[in-house]
């Protein structure tokens, strides 16, 4: 039965991913790039989603993230709870006709067969207005990449200002996103209306085989940033999931949950430890990565590290011209 608290595994979107990656393609002409499952368990766990939670998520391909909030909104709910929640805890939007109906599925197979999934356009009007009228509290995302029209933080200034006030919003989105001037003006008018609460690095290779160096994002919907306040940066970028052949990146030595509880514990006591956390007073203008404010733990460092940073470096001299052998 599908109705359990610890069904949150999106089952049709990896089958669905599988099935593209088998017939000969890798599922990205198709628009699906699978978010991985412990990262949507890592954001709904960030914005706290409990059984009295209101998700949306306007981007929501096959429910990935929809489908993880629901069965955590089921644990410690009672019959009338989880009816409620199936009724009115889930929204989402998708543009994509096939993805559309992955989600609606999903919602289906969970005995909800009055799902609250958009057909359309997330910036279409009367969508927008629908879901404002929802008092949504909290908003996830992984945003379309390299859109033509719109960029990645757009599709974040929608998701929060569709967010009731003090609602959360958690999205993942590329590290260009947080780098530097890159989208000024829309960084500019993010933290004019909204608060960023904490960015956090992921692993190099979250999505693998997709070539995508991510961070994930805390905001605060409708309260203006105030830059005398800190926020919190953290350097995730060990996850403990490793590459086995066929099988993409997994956790075979079972490191997850301990990593995790240990990524939520520092954010949520907004601890600093060197090499691993930092917190920063930031602007619009500034960088929005663990990597420019955190001090390195030299503890950490041997001999072997040393001989490889020596090895690589010497590499590069090699290859770019500017050593030549004798």
């Amino acid at each position: 039965m599908m109705d359990h608290a610890d069904h949150t595994v999106d089952a049709l979107g990896v089958f669905y991913h599988e099935f593209i990656k088998y017939s000969g393609g890798d599922g990205s002409g198709l628009g699906i790039v699978l978010t991985p499952q412990h990262l949507t368990e890592f954001m709904c766990d960030l914005a706290g989603v409990n059984k009295n939670s209101r998700v949306v998520d306007i981007c929501c391909g096959s429910g990935s993230f929809l489908v993880t909030a629901m069965g955590k909104m089921f644990q410690g709910a009672n019959q009338e709870e989880s009816k409620r929640i199936r009724e009115s805890g889930i929204y989402g939007v998708e543009f994509d006709d096939g993805l559309y109906t992955l989600a609606i599925a999903n919602m289906i197979i969970r005995k909800d067969g009055k799902s609250n999934i958009y057909k359309g356009d997330c910036f279409h009007e009367e969508i927008t207005r629908e879901l404002k009228d929802k008092h949504i509290n909290i908003g996830l995302m992984n945003p379309p990449y390299s859109q033509k029209d719109v960029v990645e933080l757009e599709f974040v200034e929608h998701l929060l200002d569709i967010l009731s006030i003090g609602g959360t919003g958690v999205v993942v989105v590329p590290m260009s996103c947080a780098i530097g001037t890159k989208y000024g003006h829309v960084r500019e008018r993010l933290m004019k209306k909204h608060t960023l609460q904490a960015v956090f690095s992921m692993p190099d290779d979250i999505f693998y085989p997709t070539a995508t160096n991510v961070c994930v994002m805390v905001w605060e919907a409708h309260t203006p940033h105030d830059a005398s306040r800190e926020t919190f940066f953290g350097y995730c970028k060990e996850d403990g999931f490793v590459k086995r052949k066929k099988l993409g990146r997994i956790d075979a030595y079972g490191k997850w949950e301990a990593i995790e509880k240990r990524w939520l514990s520092l954010y949520r006591n907004k601890d600093v430890v060197d090499g691993f956390s930092a917190r920063r007073h930031v602007t619009s203008k500034d960088e929005w990565l663990c990597e420019a404010y955190m001090k390195t733990d030299y503890t950490k460092l041997t001999q072997e590290d040393f001989q490889q940073t020596i090895s690589d470096y010497l590499s590069y001299l090699i290859k770019s011209g500017d050593v030549y052998e004798a």
